[in-house]
């Protein structure tokens, strides 16, 4: 299958009652390499502050390093993710993988299915660019490390 990654972007918010430094840390987790954190400013449903900490990998060497290492991070929870891939694919070929923001925290990755994720986003590109081209492609990149 031609296709490619063209971009991941892992992030997750920082709540009022949150550190950032512990929310950098549990994004961290995740990559086997340095990185920088972009941070924006935002406020919640009720006016409260927030932050929005984002990492976009563009780079090939580095989305192939990053990807190769996330697979071997969820080990065998890859089954469930391809269990809904066609789910986790949005109409733009994103597909959108949550990790348990707490748990990364404590060096432990684990699919989130609830509130407050740290969210991987990873942009497909195939040719030609079907929706079934681009679930198969999905399929492949969770099977291959």
């Amino acid at each position: 299958m031609k296709g490619k990654i063209e971009w991941i972007k892992v992030s997750a918010v920082v709540h009022s009652t949150e550190d950032r430094e512990k929310v950098g840390e549990a994004i961290a987790t995740l990559f086997p390499f340095e990185f920088e954190i972009l941070v924006n400013k935002a406020k919640g449903h009720y006016g409260n502050p927030m932050e929005y900490l984002e990492v976009e990998i563009k780079r090939g060497g580095e989305i192939k390093k990053f990807w190769k290492y996330f697979l071997q991070l969820l080990g065998n929870q890859v089954d469930e993710i391809l269990g809904d891939i066609e789910d986790r694919i949005d109409d733009q070929n994103v597909l959108h993988i949550r990790i348990d923001k707490q748990k990364a925290y404590l060096r432990e990755v684990k699919l989130s299915y609830g509130g407050d994720p740290i969210a991987v986003k990873v942009k497909l590109v195939t040719f030609p660019a079907k929706r079934e081209a681009i679930v198969e492609f999905a399929k492949e990149l969770c099977t291959t490390s």
